[in-house]
């Protein structure tokens, strides 16, 4: 990634932040953002201001929150660039304690709408459209979830979570579902990627079974993660093999209770 441009360093720099010392490239957690400083600078997806607002007053217990850097007048992007204030910490794949996690955000955010809700903007990326394909698809092992309270959720809360020592967590990014999901759905996906990853055993199913329409959010979940791994350009045959693996799992599993 390029370095931020000067405006750009210049108009976070106004709100009494200077970036100083040589950038540093960061990983996927931080949108493989620049680190200059104690800011980090990295290209806004289209969902980064609903994010920053958000994450400005977000309240999250037993978890850190990246705060976002506004410039003077108020704007949390400048020229298609975002500003957030750094956090120490590692993606360790920490899943069952990410899962837990999960419950408490989406309480959090339950005061909140998804971005785009009702206006002509709806979100046209691949993530929203991987999102919406797994929420259409029709199965015998699919089950009614409509009696769930719907909440927005977080999309990649696993990959985006920092851990440090015995300081709790931090949430550095907010990565918006396309539409309000059922209750439980974030801690599905977090569930779903660290099987995917192979990083968390698959009795972690069970720990986490007092979560309500667990098996079919699980189900879900590794449907949107196939959909994401067909439609991206970066997408991986070998990823797409540990989708399918993780997809016989949870399918057998809910066989298993009919």
């Amino acid at each position: 990634m390029s370095n931020p441009p000067e405006h750009v360093l210049s108009a976070f720099r106004s709100s009494g932040r200077p970036a100083v010392g040589q950038p540093e490239q960061l990983g996927y957690a931080w949108d493989n953002g620049l680190r200059v400083g104690d800011v980090v600078y990295a290209v806004a997806p289209a969902t980064a201001t609903w994010s920053a607002r958000v994450r400005e007053k977000l309240s999250v217990s037993g978890a850190r929150v990246a705060r976002p850097l506004l410039t003077t007048d108020g704007r949390y992007t400048v020229a298609g660039w975002k500003a957030t204030q750094f956090v120490a910490g590692d993606l360790e794949k920490r899943v069952d304690e990410t899962a837990l996690l999960a419950g408490r955000l989406e309480a959090a955010l339950a005061e909140y709408s998804v971005p785009f809700a009702g206006t002509a903007e709806s979100r046209t990326d691949v993530f929203a459209q991987a999102e919406r394909a797994a929420w259409e698809e029709t199965s015998e092992y699919y089950a009614d979830l409509s009696g769930l309270p719907r909440v927005v959720g977080h999309a990649d809360l696993l990959a985006t979570t920092l851990y440090s020592g015995h300081n709790p967590p931090a949430i550095v990014e907010v990565v918006p579902t396309a539409a309000p999901r059922p209750k439980g759905y974030t801690a599905a996906l977090v569930i779903v990627d660290g099987l995917v990853n192979r990083a968390v055993d698959d009795a972690i199913c069970d720990r986490f079974d007092h979560i309500e329409g667990l098996d079919q959010l699980l189900l879900r979940a590794a449907a949107y993660r196939r959909h994401v791994n067909s439609l991206h350009e970066d997408s991986r045959v070998n990823v797409r093999s540990e989708i399918q693996r993780v997809e016989q799992m949870l399918v057998s599993r809910v066989c298993a209770k009919l």
